[in-house]
């Protein structure tokens, strides 16, 4: 479900940066030449609502999964960091129901359990990607760079992708619009222009988990391991 415009906050800022005598094709008079101040500005403003609409989309749309995410604060807060923006995969509700109601009891478990949060922190990691991969990009170079490591990706006979074996099966992409503004040396509006260069926040909905199936067998050697102890 892609979010309503009614719920986006618009936050805005604006990067000026004052350019050379000429540099835009404008032809400073004779009387400016050696004047820095008389030459046009450009101005580079950033509306930047991206990153809100993406984490709207998947708290909206994939809750489950964003339990998850906020499980994992840590890695959160480096993806908002990331300059260029970032790739979430996210498997619908419907994706973790399939996982049983024994690996669900068990990654619940492990979410709150001090002895477990440390592989359960990197199986949700390996759905975040400090970069906005697009499908095409991944395909090109048959694996993605997560935040704990790279996992493999293969093109079907049919075109559909899948990252470590599990099927995207569609993504939606969110980015900033840049405006850049010309301006006099009074700071008065020459003329404007929307252009490409912004953040990209890019959801690829999934439908499994996409974490190696050896995190959860080291989720469930440690788990039996501690039931173990607590027998003795």
């Amino acid at each position: 479900m892609m979010p309503s415009p009614n719920f986006l906050l618009v936050l805005t800022y604006t990067i000026a940066s004052c350019l050379g005598p000429g540099a835009l094709g404008f032809a400073p008079n004779s009387s400016a030449r050696n004047t820095a101040s008389s030459s046009p500005r450009l101005c580079k403003t950033a509306i930047s609502n991206s990153r809100d609409q993406a984490e709207q989309c998947i708290s909206e749309s994939y809750p489950k999964f964003y339990w998850l995410l906020q499980q994992n604060p840590t890695a959160l807060q480096r993806l908002h960091e990331s300059k260029a923006g970032f790739a979430v995969f996210a498997p619908s509700d419907a994706a973790i129901d399939a996982l049983g109601p024994e690996r669900i009891q068990l990654l619940e478990a492990a979410c709150n359990d001090p002895g477990l949060q440390q592989i359960a922190s990197r199986m949700v990691s390996y759905h975040m990607v400090s970069a906005p991969m697009t499908a095409e990009i991944m395909a090109t170079y048959n694996v993605v760079s997560t935040r704990v490591g790279e996992l493999p990706v293969e093109v079907a006979s049919d075109g559909a992708l899948y990252v470590n074996g599990v099927r995207i099966i569609q993504s939606y992409q969110f980015e900033d619009r840049i405006v850049e503004n010309y301006q006099d040396k009074d700071g008065n509006l020459l003329g404007s222009q929307s252009m490409e260069g912004g953040k990209r926040y890019i959801i690829h909905e999934v439908e499994g988990l996409v974490c190696p199936d050896e995190l959860w067998h080291a989720m469930y050697a440690q788990f039996e391991s501690a039931g173990a102890n607590n027998v003795y």
